[in-house]
Protein backbone atom coordinates (compact mmCIF):
# COMPACT_ATOMS: atom_id res chain seq x y z
CA UNK A 1 0.00 0.00 0.00
CA UNK A 2 2.41 2.40 1.01
CA UNK A 3 4.23 2.24 -2.81
CA UNK A 4 0.45 2.99 -3.85
CA UNK A 5 0.38 6.16 -2.53
CA UNK A 6 2.78 7.70 0.28
CA UNK A 7 2.75 6.98 2.81
CA UNK A 8 -0.88 5.53 2.70
CA UNK A 9 -4.18 5.61 1.63
CA UNK A 10 -5.62 7.19 4.92
CA UNK A 11 -5.64 10.40 4.47
CA UNK A 12 -7.92 10.06 0.92
CA UNK A 13 -10.44 8.40 2.59
CA UNK A 14 -10.59 10.82 5.72
CA UNK A 15 -11.49 13.68 3.61
CA UNK A 16 -14.55 12.51 1.91
CA UNK A 17 -15.64 10.70 5.69
CA UNK A 18 -15.60 14.15 6.90
CA UNK A 19 -16.96 15.99 4.19
CA UNK A 20 -19.69 13.21 4.20
CA UNK A 21 -20.21 12.26 7.71
CA UNK A 22 -20.58 15.98 9.11
CA UNK A 23 -22.56 17.25 6.28
CA UNK A 24 -25.28 14.34 6.77
CA UNK A 25 -25.83 15.15 10.06
CA UNK A 26 -26.34 18.46 10.32
CA UNK A 27 -28.66 17.92 7.35
CA UNK A 28 -30.83 14.90 8.80
CA UNK A 29 -30.86 17.08 12.29
CA UNK A 30 -32.24 19.84 10.18
CA UNK A 31 -34.93 17.79 8.54
CA UNK A 32 -35.70 16.34 12.22
CA UNK A 33 -36.17 20.05 13.84
CA UNK A 34 -37.65 21.63 10.20
CA UNK A 35 -41.65 22.00 10.45
CA UNK A 36 -43.70 19.56 8.46
CA UNK A 37 -44.66 21.70 5.91
CA UNK A 38 -41.22 22.72 4.81
CA UNK A 39 -40.92 21.98 1.22
CA UNK A 40 -37.27 21.59 1.29
CA UNK A 41 -37.32 18.96 4.33
CA UNK A 42 -37.83 15.93 2.49
CA UNK A 43 -34.73 16.50 -0.33
CA UNK A 44 -32.28 17.66 2.68
CA UNK A 45 -33.56 14.24 4.33
CA UNK A 46 -32.87 12.10 1.53
CA UNK A 47 -29.53 13.96 0.91
CA UNK A 48 -28.72 12.85 4.13
CA UNK A 49 -29.44 9.48 4.09
CA UNK A 50 -27.20 8.99 1.20
CA UNK A 51 -24.23 10.63 2.46
CA UNK A 52 -24.66 9.17 5.74
CA UNK A 53 -24.23 5.64 3.87
CA UNK A 54 -21.26 6.91 1.53
CA UNK A 55 -19.46 8.42 4.46
CA UNK A 56 -19.44 4.91 6.76
CA UNK A 57 -18.29 3.38 3.55
CA UNK A 58 -15.67 5.98 3.75
CA UNK A 59 -14.87 5.47 7.02
CA UNK A 60 -14.60 1.61 7.20
CA UNK A 61 -11.66 2.49 4.68
CA UNK A 62 -10.03 5.00 6.54
CA UNK A 63 -10.23 2.50 9.72
CA UNK A 64 -8.24 0.22 7.77
CA UNK A 65 -5.77 2.60 6.28
CA UNK A 66 -5.36 4.34 9.62
CA UNK A 67 -4.12 0.84 11.24
CA UNK A 68 -1.80 0.51 7.99
CA UNK A 69 -0.87 4.32 9.11
CA UNK A 70 -0.39 3.38 12.96
CA UNK A 71 1.69 0.44 12.33
CA UNK A 72 4.62 1.99 9.16
CA UNK A 73 4.65 5.25 9.75
CA UNK A 74 8.06 6.54 11.37
CA UNK A 75 7.36 8.54 14.61
CA UNK A 76 8.75 9.23 17.95
CA UNK A 77 7.02 9.20 21.73
CA UNK A 78 5.16 12.15 21.62
CA UNK A 79 3.74 11.54 18.01
CA UNK A 80 3.32 7.95 19.22
CA UNK A 81 0.71 9.79 21.87
CA UNK A 82 -0.93 11.89 19.60
CA UNK A 83 -1.66 8.87 17.10
CA UNK A 84 -3.02 6.72 20.21
CA UNK A 85 -5.13 9.87 20.99
CA UNK A 86 -6.60 10.15 17.54
CA UNK A 87 -6.88 6.08 17.26
CA UNK A 88 -8.85 6.50 20.28
CA UNK A 89 -11.39 8.92 18.99
CA UNK A 90 -12.03 7.98 15.80
CA UNK A 91 -13.15 4.06 16.56
CA UNK A 92 -15.96 5.13 18.85
CA UNK A 93 -16.83 7.92 16.43
CA UNK A 94 -16.99 5.60 13.54
CA UNK A 95 -19.26 3.30 15.60
CA UNK A 96 -21.46 6.06 16.08
CA UNK A 97 -22.13 7.12 12.75
CA UNK A 98 -22.61 3.05 12.20
CA UNK A 99 -24.90 2.89 14.36
CA UNK A 100 -26.86 6.06 13.20
CA UNK A 101 -26.69 4.40 9.64
CA UNK A 102 -28.14 1.40 11.09
CA UNK A 103 -30.88 3.22 12.91
CA UNK A 104 -31.61 5.33 9.42
CA UNK A 105 -31.40 1.52 7.40
CA UNK A 106 -34.31 0.69 9.46
CA UNK A 107 -36.53 4.22 10.17
CA UNK A 108 -35.67 5.35 6.58
CA UNK A 109 -39.03 5.77 5.55
CA UNK A 110 -39.66 8.05 8.22
CA UNK A 111 -38.36 11.36 9.16
CA UNK A 112 -35.60 11.70 11.86
CA UNK A 113 -36.80 12.26 15.25
CA UNK A 114 -35.47 14.58 17.58
CA UNK A 115 -33.80 11.95 19.24
CA UNK A 116 -31.51 11.08 16.07
CA UNK A 117 -31.19 14.68 15.54
CA UNK A 118 -29.29 15.07 18.21
CA UNK A 119 -27.68 12.04 18.27
CA UNK A 120 -26.39 12.62 14.89
CA UNK A 121 -25.17 16.44 16.36
CA UNK A 122 -23.04 14.58 19.28
CA UNK A 123 -21.63 11.92 16.36
CA UNK A 124 -20.76 15.27 14.46
CA UNK A 125 -18.70 16.68 17.40
CA UNK A 126 -17.10 13.75 18.14
CA UNK A 127 -15.89 13.42 14.38
CA UNK A 128 -14.56 17.73 14.70
CA UNK A 129 -12.47 16.00 17.91
CA UNK A 130 -11.27 13.08 15.99
CA UNK A 131 -10.24 15.64 12.67
CA UNK A 132 -8.14 17.65 14.76
CA UNK A 133 -6.20 15.04 16.52
CA UNK A 134 -5.63 13.99 12.95
CA UNK A 135 -4.59 17.27 11.73
CA UNK A 136 -2.03 17.63 14.69
CA UNK A 137 -0.32 14.58 12.95
CA UNK A 138 0.63 16.28 10.25
CA UNK A 139 1.20 20.02 11.44
CA UNK A 140 2.64 19.99 15.02
CA UNK A 141 3.72 16.28 14.52
CA UNK A 142 4.89 16.14 10.69
CA UNK A 143 3.73 12.67 10.46
CA UNK A 144 3.75 11.65 6.82
CA UNK A 145 5.64 14.50 5.55
CA UNK A 146 8.67 13.85 3.74
CA UNK A 147 9.72 17.06 3.14
CA UNK A 148 10.36 17.77 6.95
CA UNK A 149 13.77 18.66 7.76
CA UNK A 150 15.64 16.02 9.31
CA UNK A 151 16.36 17.72 12.35
CA UNK A 152 12.95 17.58 13.47
CA UNK A 153 13.00 14.08 13.89
CA UNK A 154 9.44 13.51 14.33
CA UNK A 155 9.75 10.02 14.90
CA UNK A 156 9.28 7.39 20.61
CA UNK A 157 12.00 9.78 22.31
CA UNK A 158 8.38 6.29 20.09
CA UNK A 159 12.43 10.07 20.76
CA UNK A 160 9.92 8.45 18.81
CA UNK A 161 9.43 14.14 16.53
CA UNK A 162 9.19 16.60 19.27
CA UNK A 163 11.86 13.51 20.78
CA UNK A 164 12.13 10.02 20.38
CA UNK A 165 10.27 6.03 21.78
CA UNK A 166 10.47 6.32 25.47
CA UNK A 167 10.46 10.03 26.83
CA UNK A 168 9.20 11.78 29.58
CA UNK A 169 10.86 15.04 30.10
CA UNK A 170 12.62 15.00 33.01
CA UNK A 171 15.07 17.86 33.50
CA UNK A 172 13.73 19.21 30.52
CA UNK A 173 14.80 16.96 28.16
CA UNK A 174 13.66 13.19 28.54
CA UNK A 175 10.25 13.73 26.53
CA UNK A 176 12.97 14.07 24.01
CA UNK A 177 15.69 11.02 25.02
CA UNK A 178 13.90 8.84 26.22
CA UNK A 179 14.85 6.77 22.62
CA UNK A 180 18.38 8.73 23.15
CA UNK A 181 19.54 5.28 24.30
CA UNK A 182 22.57 6.02 26.04
CA UNK A 183 24.86 6.22 22.63
CA UNK A 184 28.35 6.42 24.01
CA UNK A 185 29.76 5.88 21.00
CA UNK A 186 33.12 8.14 20.96
CA UNK A 187 33.56 9.44 24.31
CA UNK A 188 34.22 5.86 25.56
CA UNK A 189 37.89 6.77 26.16
CA UNK A 190 37.16 9.03 28.81
CA UNK A 191 34.79 6.64 30.43
CA UNK A 192 36.64 6.67 33.84
CA UNK A 193 38.01 10.23 34.03
CA UNK A 194 35.08 12.36 34.16
CA UNK A 195 36.18 14.80 31.79
CA UNK A 196 35.19 15.63 28.24
CA UNK A 197 37.74 15.91 26.00
CA UNK A 198 39.25 18.61 23.11
CA UNK A 199 36.95 16.30 20.49
CA UNK A 200 34.04 15.72 22.39
CA UNK A 201 33.47 19.93 23.42
CA UNK A 202 34.43 20.00 19.87
CA UNK A 203 31.39 17.83 18.86
CA UNK A 204 29.32 19.59 21.33
CA UNK A 205 29.59 22.65 19.93
CA UNK A 206 28.15 21.12 16.83
CA UNK A 207 25.68 19.96 18.16
CA UNK A 208 27.26 16.00 16.88
CA UNK A 209 28.40 13.07 18.72
CA UNK A 210 32.13 12.14 18.63
CA UNK A 211 32.58 9.16 16.92
CA UNK A 212 36.40 8.09 17.62
CA UNK A 213 36.50 4.81 19.45
CA UNK A 214 38.31 4.03 23.09
CA UNK A 215 41.14 2.35 22.92
CA UNK A 216 39.83 -0.82 24.75
CA UNK A 217 37.27 -1.30 22.52
CA UNK A 218 39.22 -3.70 20.31
CA UNK A 219 37.58 -5.18 17.37
CA UNK A 220 35.59 -8.18 17.37
CA UNK A 221 35.10 -7.36 20.94
CA UNK A 222 31.51 -6.64 22.40
CA UNK A 223 32.22 -3.49 23.58
CA UNK A 224 33.72 -2.66 19.95
CA UNK A 225 29.88 -3.79 18.82
CA UNK A 226 27.93 -1.56 21.22
CA UNK A 227 30.05 1.60 20.34
CA UNK A 228 29.56 0.53 16.38
CA UNK A 229 25.36 0.60 17.64
CA UNK A 230 26.28 3.81 18.64
CA UNK A 231 28.28 5.48 16.29
CA UNK A 232 25.75 4.05 13.39
CA UNK A 233 22.52 5.96 15.24
CA UNK A 234 24.65 8.65 15.52
CA UNK A 235 25.51 8.81 12.33
CA UNK A 236 22.04 8.05 11.01
CA UNK A 237 23.13 5.03 9.04
CA UNK A 238 19.99 2.50 9.28
CA UNK A 239 22.13 -0.13 7.11
CA UNK A 240 24.93 -0.53 9.44
CA UNK A 241 22.49 -0.09 12.51
CA UNK A 242 20.38 -2.73 10.74
CA UNK A 243 23.98 -4.98 9.71
CA UNK A 244 24.51 -4.64 13.98
CA UNK A 245 20.69 -6.16 15.47
CA UNK A 246 19.32 -9.28 14.89
CA UNK A 247 16.01 -9.89 12.69
CA UNK A 248 14.32 -11.29 16.42
CA UNK A 249 15.82 -8.27 18.15
CA UNK A 250 14.03 -7.21 21.53
CA UNK A 251 14.03 -3.51 22.21
CA UNK A 252 12.79 -2.25 25.71
CA UNK A 253 12.59 1.37 26.50
CA UNK A 254 10.26 3.60 28.30
CA UNK A 255 7.96 0.89 28.93
CA UNK A 256 7.46 0.01 25.45
CA UNK A 257 9.11 -3.45 23.81
CA UNK A 258 9.55 -3.45 19.95
CA UNK A 259 10.15 -7.14 19.00
CA UNK A 260 11.91 -6.92 15.92
CA UNK A 261 14.01 -5.21 13.39
CA UNK A 262 11.34 -4.55 11.29
CA UNK A 263 9.26 -3.43 14.22
CA UNK A 264 12.17 -0.93 15.14
CA UNK A 265 13.03 0.80 11.90
CA UNK A 266 9.34 1.32 11.32
CA UNK A 267 9.06 3.10 14.94
CA UNK A 268 11.81 4.66 16.60
CA UNK A 269 15.06 3.93 14.72
CA UNK A 270 14.68 7.30 12.17
CA UNK A 271 13.55 9.56 15.75
CA UNK A 272 16.57 7.92 17.58
CA UNK A 273 19.13 8.50 14.83
CA UNK A 274 17.75 12.03 14.71
CA UNK A 275 18.19 12.56 18.54
CA UNK A 276 21.52 11.09 18.89
CA UNK A 277 22.89 12.95 15.54
CA UNK A 278 22.31 16.38 17.85
CA UNK A 279 23.78 15.80 21.37
CA UNK A 280 26.86 14.88 22.52
CA UNK A 281 27.94 12.07 24.39
CA UNK A 282 30.61 11.04 27.18
CA UNK A 283 30.74 7.14 28.73
CA UNK A 284 30.42 7.37 32.54
CA UNK A 285 31.26 3.67 32.96
CA UNK A 286 31.11 0.03 31.13
CA UNK A 287 31.38 -3.27 32.01
CA UNK A 288 31.03 -6.31 29.72
CA UNK A 289 31.23 -9.77 30.07
CA UNK A 290 31.40 -12.85 27.97
CA UNK A 291 30.03 -16.19 28.49
CA UNK A 292 31.08 -18.95 25.98
CA UNK A 293 29.09 -17.62 22.81
CA UNK A 294 26.74 -14.56 24.45
CA UNK A 295 27.85 -11.55 26.02
CA UNK A 296 26.71 -8.69 27.69
CA UNK A 297 27.19 -4.99 27.31
CA UNK A 298 26.01 -2.17 30.39
CA UNK A 299 27.29 1.56 29.40
CA UNK A 300 26.15 4.67 31.17
CA UNK A 301 26.38 7.65 29.36
CA UNK A 302 25.37 11.79 29.45
CA UNK A 303 24.31 13.21 26.55
CA UNK A 304 23.94 16.71 26.42
CA UNK A 305 23.22 19.10 24.18
CA UNK A 306 20.30 21.24 22.32
CA UNK A 307 17.47 19.34 20.63
CA UNK A 308 13.77 21.08 19.23
CA UNK A 309 14.86 23.83 21.48
CA UNK A 310 15.18 22.24 24.27
CA UNK A 311 18.56 21.71 26.35
CA UNK A 312 19.03 18.11 26.60
CA UNK A 313 20.91 16.95 29.97
CA UNK A 314 20.21 13.14 30.83
CA UNK A 315 21.76 10.32 32.15
CA UNK A 316 21.20 7.27 29.86
CA UNK A 317 21.66 2.93 30.55
CA UNK A 318 22.03 0.50 27.99
CA UNK A 319 21.53 -2.86 28.73
CA UNK A 320 23.49 -4.95 25.61
CA UNK A 321 23.10 -9.09 25.21
CA UNK A 322 24.90 -10.54 22.26
CA UNK A 323 25.65 -13.93 20.48
CA UNK A 324 28.56 -14.07 18.83
CA UNK A 325 28.34 -14.85 14.99
CA UNK A 326 31.71 -15.67 13.65
CA UNK A 327 34.61 -12.78 14.38
CA UNK A 328 32.05 -10.38 15.49
CA UNK A 329 28.80 -9.93 17.55
CA UNK A 330 25.12 -9.78 16.84
CA UNK A 331 22.54 -7.91 19.25
CA UNK A 332 19.60 -9.71 20.61
CA UNK A 333 18.34 -7.72 23.63
CA UNK A 334 18.49 -4.02 23.93
CA UNK A 335 16.84 -2.00 27.02
CA UNK A 336 17.49 1.35 27.49
CA UNK A 337 17.02 3.83 30.18
CA UNK A 338 17.39 7.80 31.61
CA UNK A 339 17.60 9.90 34.21
CA UNK A 340 18.24 13.21 34.50
CA UNK A 341 21.83 14.35 35.61
CA UNK A 342 22.41 15.93 38.56
CA UNK A 343 22.39 20.30 37.41
CA UNK A 344 23.03 19.02 33.98
CA UNK A 345 26.45 17.08 35.62
CA UNK A 346 26.91 13.12 35.68
CA UNK A 347 27.18 11.54 39.03
CA UNK A 348 30.88 11.30 39.26
CA UNK A 349 30.99 15.29 37.94
CA UNK A 350 28.80 16.18 40.58
CA UNK A 351 30.37 14.40 43.56
CA UNK A 352 33.76 16.24 42.56
CA UNK A 353 31.96 19.37 42.37
CA UNK A 354 30.84 18.78 45.95
CA UNK A 355 33.96 18.10 47.02
CA UNK A 356 35.52 21.17 45.42
CA UNK A 357 33.08 22.96 47.10
CA UNK A 358 33.44 21.99 50.58
CA UNK A 359 37.39 22.39 50.16
CA UNK A 360 36.72 25.72 49.39
CA UNK A 361 34.79 26.25 52.25
CA UNK A 362 37.56 24.98 54.56
CA UNK A 363 39.98 27.39 52.79
CA UNK A 364 37.70 30.26 53.87
CA UNK A 365 37.18 29.51 56.94
CA UNK A 366 40.77 29.17 57.58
Amino acid sequence: MDNLIEPNLHPIFVHFVVGLLFTSALALAISAFAPTDTRWRSTLQAAGDWMLGLGILAALGAVIAGFDAYYSVTHDGPSHEAMTTHRNWALPTAAAFLGLGIWRWFKRSERPGALFGLAGLVAAALLTVTAWWGGELVFRHGLGVESLPAATGEGHDHDHGDGGHGHDETAGAESESEHAHDQSSGDQEHAHDGGMSNEHAHASEEGRSPTSAPAHSAPGTPEATALALHAALASQDETQVRSLLSEDVLILESGGAERSLEQYASHHMMSDMTFLSSVSRETLSQTAEIFGDTAWVATETALRGRFNEREIAVKSQESLVMRRAGESWIIEHVHWSNSALQNGLSVEESDRQGFEDEHDHADHDH
